[in-house]
């Protein structure tokens, strides 16, 4: 009887034990989804901080344009430029973050496929199309600058804004991508424990 008795504990004990694990590995999956939800969360606000400064940025694109004389051609250019490249941000940064977690693997994939489509409009945008309209811009300042000097003056402002907004551009762009790499890594140490 006695031996029964210590028999039953044993189970009781186990499933006890079983129970535990349980609930601690939907709360690991739960915290998990948390955390991709707040991570993507942080880049659409982010993403929306962008499309306030392109909405800026277009009036006063334009203002330059009547003050330094440009082209309308480099102007419709410089609008769709930034017009297309928030587009596309918005597009590849698209998460519903309700779903994010009901299948975790889905998830992950997901978020692979994003930080690879991401890098792709990152290489197109610095690669091809920052150079192309530099250089446009660059010419066209050079050419309707009243005089030699004011050119010279012109385009180097043009390269320290360049630089500054190449580089508050790209570090955003690597702080995206970290994130996503923070959000891939927790989805598979959550896997690799199951």
């Amino acid at each position: 009887m006695e031996n029964m008795n210590e028999l039953e504990e044993m189970r009781q004990e186990l499933q006890a034990l079983k129970n535990k694990v349980e609930r601690k590995g939907v709360l690991n999956e739960r915290l998990v989804r948390k955390y991709i939800q707040d991570k993507m969360n942080d880049i659409r606000r982010t993403l929306y901080k962008l499309i306030v400064v392109v909405l800026l940025a277009i009036p006063l694109w334009i203002f330059i344009k009547y003050t330094q004389h440009l082209s309308w051609p480099l102007t419709i250019f410089t609008i769709l430029m930034m017009v297309v490249s928030i587009a596309s941000d918005w597009c590849i940064n698209r998460v519903d973050v309700g779903s994010i977690g009901e299948d975790l693997k889905v998830t992950a994939n997901r978020l692979v496929e994003m930080k690879k489509r991401r890098s792709l409009r990152e290489k197109i945008g610095c690669l091809v199309v920052l150079p192309i309209w530099a250089l446009w811009v660059g010419y066209e300042f050079y050419q309707n600058a009243p005089d030699h000097d004011s050119g010279i003056i012109m385009l180097v402002s043009m390269a320290i804004g360049g630089v500054i907004g190449g580089a508050a551009g790209l570090s955003i762009f690597y702080r995206w991508q970290r994130k996503n790499d923070e959000m891939i890594e927790q989805i598979e140490e959550l896997l690799n424990e199951e």
